[in-house]
């Protein structure tokens, strides 16, 4: 594999379990929702937070992976 590939692959696996920690939280968060009827609001709150993070870390990953490998990365909304 080439270096610059070996590269992408070690930052996706060092980002994964950040990914993965902001999943467990949003799903954790999004039981007690349902179980909470005074509180929801916050608890919703948080699930989007965590949701968005999620996004957020996927965003990046694909931007560098558009910057290394294609080497331009998309404008736009589309």
């Amino acid at each position: 594999m080439s270096e610059l590939y070996e590269e992408i692959v070690e930052r996706i696996r060092g980002e994964t379990p950040d990914l993965d920690l902001l999943v467990q939280k949003a799903l954790r968060v999004w039981t007690l929702a349902q179980q909470s009827k005074g509180e929801q609001e916050v608890y919703l709150d948080s699930v989007a937070l965590n949701i968005h993070g999620f996004y957020s870390g996927l965003e990046r990953l694909f931007e560098l992976i558009a910057r290394r490998v294609d080497q331009v990365i998309p404008d736009g909304e589309t």
